[in-house]
């Protein structure tokens, strides 16, 4: 924690001008999507939905899958950047990914609290199902942290991991229904969508935060299943290679 907060340090707490950036930047995201995506290629996430709500369910997944990109892309230079803590000060090696993942989820915090602020202003609201965002963002940590360990661990001993990392994120961003709704999505290809897990969490997040509705069952399942496998296979796999992080990088 005391390293995730020194990170959030180093990129908000240099002076005003980065304290007032942190704001800032959620903002002109959320303003520039919109514009882009609901005035100029007039996506509509519902037919009765106006700009507004559509602009909210767009930065909404936007909100979730920056969150994830910037968490994996970080991953792969942690233990390289940081492997003298390792060799000198014997600082455990898992903490590294961690404390990249809670950064990056704090980072989301500030975007979801500007998130809630619009749909209690300009929205409808929340319901009780707000409740669960905690737990949510638990699930959320578990397969960001597990996916960060997996990229860690061969970034390590295969460095041409980075170049192919950026277009795969790309790719993912979309297959996902980040910037359109699960409807348009071709019926063909229904099987990426069913089992692309960070669709399934954008859905939760939109079902809790802006439906006013309980989570999908199959969404929930889907995703809580592959957090778990994930979060379990992570740690395996770095635990195993973790030992051999120092010689490999020249200890």
């Amino acid at each position: 924690w005391s390293m995730a907060v020194g990170d959030l340090r180093r990129q908000y707490a240099g002076s005003l001008l980065d304290v007032i950036w942190a704001v800032a930047k959620p903002l002109l995201e959320l303003v520039t999507y919109t514009f882009v995506f609901t005035v100029l290629l007039r996506v509509r996430f519902h037919p009765e939905y106006s700009t507004v709500l559509s602009a909210l369910f767009l930065f909404c997944g936007w909100m979730v899958y920056v969150t994830v990109n910037e968490t994996l892309a970080r991953s792969l230079t942690v233990v390289r950047d940081n492997v003298h803590l390792i060799r000198k000060v014997h600082v455990p090696a898992g903490i590294l990914p961690a404390y990249i993942a809670a950064s990056e989820q704090v980072i989301q915090l500030m975007r979801m609290a500007l998130l809630v602020a619009a749909a209690l202003i300009i929205g409808h609201g929340l319901s009780a199902w707000a409740l669960l965002l905690p737990l949510v963002m638990l699930f959320q940590f578990m397969f960001t942290y597990g996916l960060a360990l997996l990229l860690a661990t061969v970034a390590v001993f295969f460095k041409d991991i980075r170049q192919l990392l950026q277009p795969l994120l790309l790719i993912w961003m979309f297959v996902t229904p980040v910037f359109y709704p699960e409807s348009v999505f071709p019926r063909q290809f229904l099987p990426i969508l069913v089992f692309n897990p960070l669709a399934h969490l954008i859905g939760i997040y939109r079902q809790i935060l802006l439906n006013h509705q309980a989570p999908l069952p199959g969404q929930v399942i889907i995703f809580g299943t592959v957090s778990l496998t994930v979060f379990v296979v992570g740690l395996w796999v770095f635990r195993k290679q973790s030992p051999h992080f120092s010689d490999v990088l020249g200890g």
